[in-house]
């Protein structure tokens, strides 16, 4: 299984994103953490996510594991250039940015398509784990799992890993 990670918006999640892929025991034959195309410019809070959607389409990964405007990129890899992915894991989906950019259709559409498990902090301020649950119960490819915590981080590998490896290797 070849296995592809894509970090938040900020370079450094990269570090923390090859930390979990490191850690995890799920059968990868090959894993990847890709750099996001848009790190060599200025840090922009909408960056132009083109080039990684098409770079992550070529990818031939089967289990994405990506964390914020990463779930985007994937998303958008799917819709335009027909990225499949067997599985996705998503964390820390970020509703509140979904939502006023017109992003939903695509998260929803994406949800009917590919098995994916959402780990959403309680509060997460980008979208709290309430609002990701009641999107994912509309669909039964997808799981939504709670995780304490309101900072849109994500640094707790040691929580965060055992719930990957426990959905992977039961799926």
């Amino acid at each position: 299984m070849k296995v592809l990670g894509l970090p938040g918006r900020k370079p450094e999640t990269l570090a923390q994103m090859q930390g979990l892929i490191d850690r995890l025991e799920i059968g990868q034959t090959q894993a990847v953490v890709r750099p996001h195309s848009f790190w060599d410019c200025a840090d922009v809070s909408n960056p132009d996510v083109s080039p990684d959607a098409l770079a992550v389409s070529g990818s031939g990964a089967d289990l994405v594991i990506s964390k914020s405007i990463g779930n985007l990129i994937v998303m958008l890899a799917r819709e335009r250039h027909g990225f499949a992915p067997q599985a996705c894991v998503f964390l820390a989906t970020p509703l509140a940015r979904f939502i006023p950019e017109g992003w939903m259709p695509l998260l929803e559409a994406h949800c009917a398509a590919v098995p994916t498990l959402f780990i959403q902090q309680t509060a997460d301020y980008n979208g709290a784990y309430r609002d990701v649950a009641a999107i994912v119960a509309r669909h039964p490819l997808c799981t939504a799992v709670e995780i304490p915590g309101d900072d849109h981080l994500y640094e707790d590998l040691d929580l965060i890993a055992p719930l990957i490896e426990t959905w992977v290797n039961e799926a």
